[in-house]
């Protein structure tokens, strides 16, 4: 049973030219849309350390990281160099089963459902079993998540290079047997997409439901700063889940349905959009962080408005504002008293 690799290969197969160009231009878009959203996120995080070292924070960090690097390759895999110039050798064996199987790409897209397990879980702690997040969940340990996640992502993938083999200019996976892929399939289906799923919706919906009985108390109780980000934060990521949600269902079922022996045509522009909506997932979390995640807006607005008055008072010739002291309407930066 063989299989070609389905997001660089096949995007060209079959169709004519201007589809290829239309192609070209959507993919393309998506993945500078990507780079362009998740390194604005990395960068915001990362300047803002002190105000975004929750173990919340850290993780979001990580997704867009993982996100930021996708991107990238994805961009690369497809303007780069061609399956086609590779040779009949062990190099060109290696460069099927590293690069062009697409192992690396997959692995970073597991990697990305196990941080985004992660987060739910840390969530679903510090939301309804406050007492123990704060045992459990500590910058140390969400460090040591984030490393886990991407050794985890590259590991369980490495099935997908063992599959390919690269012969006469393609690349492709042979299943051992038409019975081995399915039960291979059903496995990698449960592990990569229906566990994890599963997990994610039983910790939001529970969040939703302690999230309803708080407000309901709160409603004749002030509710602090902190509650409010707290709240925020998980409203946020509850949007994220549910944009990954929309963007990696359609794949999955019609995976799983081609590995226990459906039709599914990889030509087909039912595939395509499948394949846009799953490359979408990449750049749609900066946006939704944009506009929805309140402490991501404010310090985001710091950094750029501090950047254009310093820049306004330098071409002015005010040579106060080029230190914090000097401009009163600059905000100093000191530890944050909102961790979420």
């Amino acid at each position: 049973m063989t299989e070609n690799n389905t997001l660089a290969t096949n995007v060209w197969t079959g169709v004519d030219s201007t589809t290829a160009h239309v192609l070209g231009a959507v993919y393309g878009a998506i993945g500078c849309l990507g780079i362009l959203g998740n390194s604005l996120v990395c960068t915001v995080f990362l300047m803002r350390r002190q105000v975004f070292g929750s173990s919340t924070n850290l993780l979001i960090l990580n997704q867009s990281m993982i996100d930021l690097v996708d991107s990238i390759l994805y961009l690369v895999l497809r303007f780069g160099p061609q399956l086609a110039d590779q040779r009949d050798d062990i190099l060109g064996e290696l460069a099927c089963r590293i690069w062009f199987s697409e192992y690396i790409i997959w692995s970073l897209f597991v990697a990305s459902t196990v941080n985004l397990l992660f987060v739910s879980l840390e969530r679903y702690f510090a939301i309804c079993h406050a007492v123990k997040h704060r045992k459990l969940f500590t910058p140390r340990r969400a460090n040591i998540g984030r490393v886990i996640v991407w050794i985890v992502g590259f590991l369980y993938q490495s099935y997908w290079a063992v599959l390919h083999t690269f012969t006469q200019g393609e690349c492709y996976a042979v299943w051992p047997s038409p019975t081995v892929q399915k039960i291979g399939g059903l496995f990698f289906f449960c592990c990569e997409y229906l566990i994890p799923l599963s997990i994610m919706c039983f910790s939001y919906a529970n969040i939703v439901i302690m999230l309803r009985k708080k407000s309901k108390r709160d409603n004749t109780q002030a509710v602090n700063s902190f509650q409010r980000a707290k709240r925020n934060v998980t409203l946020t990521l509850c949007v994220v889940f549910l944009s990954y949600t929309v963007c990696w269902t359609p794949t999955e079922i019609a995976y799983i349905m081609y590995n226990l022996g459906g039709h599914y045509d990889f030509e087909s522009t039912l595939h395509r959009i499948f394949t846009a909506l799953v490359l979408g997932n990449m750049c749609v979390n900066p946006i939704i962080y944009t506009f929805k995640y309140e402490r991501f807006q404010v310090e985001l607005k710091k950094i750029f408005l501090r950047r254009n008055r310093v820049g306004d008072s330098v071409m002015m010739g005010d040579t106060t504002a080029r230190t914090p002291a000097g401009d009163p309407n600059v905000d100093r930066e000191g530890p944050s008293t909102i961790p979420c």
